[in-house]
């Protein structure tokens, strides 16, 4: 029974080592680490993790949070997702910040905080949330949703 814990822990700590390594190299996470790090979140295929929303912020539509007027790489590919909502006439609604005062057990704030504590901008698509998604993600799991 220690012997398959040890070869447990050791194959965690590979797989570890190796995400570590991709995401230092590229800055990254490659697409393998990327979907194993989702599963672990609970998010679906497309990385929209289902999570309650801040409080007084509809579960409908699509809700950025991020710094308004910041010089950073993180305000920037705000600005970038919010030019190409507006190109494609999506409409969306921004904040900077986000309260949560009544999640309902540890599981559910830890989810969020999974979220929430990624790179920004967090972006919710009808009730699901996604850390620094693409534009593109962001049309998509807009156009999904809205089906049905």
């Amino acid at each position: 029974m220690n012997v398959l814990k040890v070869c447990a822990a050791l194959g965690v700590v590979v797989a570890a080592t190796a995400l570590w390594k991709s995401y230092v190299s590229t800055g990254e996470l490659n697409e393998m680490g990327s979907r194993l790090i989702e599963k672990v979140k609970g998010s679906d295929s497309t990385g929209f993790a289902s999570i309650p929303t801040p409080d007084g912020v509809s579960s409908r539509g699509i809700v950025i949070f991020a710094p308004r007027n910041c010089p950073s790489d993180a305000a920037r590919r705000t600005e970038v997702l919010v030019q190409h909502l507006s190109s494609k006439g999506i409409r969306y609604s921004r904040t900077d910040s986000a309260n949560y005062d009544n999640l309902a057990s540890a599981e559910e704030a830890s989810r969020v905080m999974s979220v929430m504590n990624g790179p920004i901008p967090v972006v919710y698509v009808n009730g699901k949330a996604k850390a620094n998604p693409t534009p593109e993600e962001v049309e998509a799991e807009h156009s999904r949703s809205s089906k049905g």
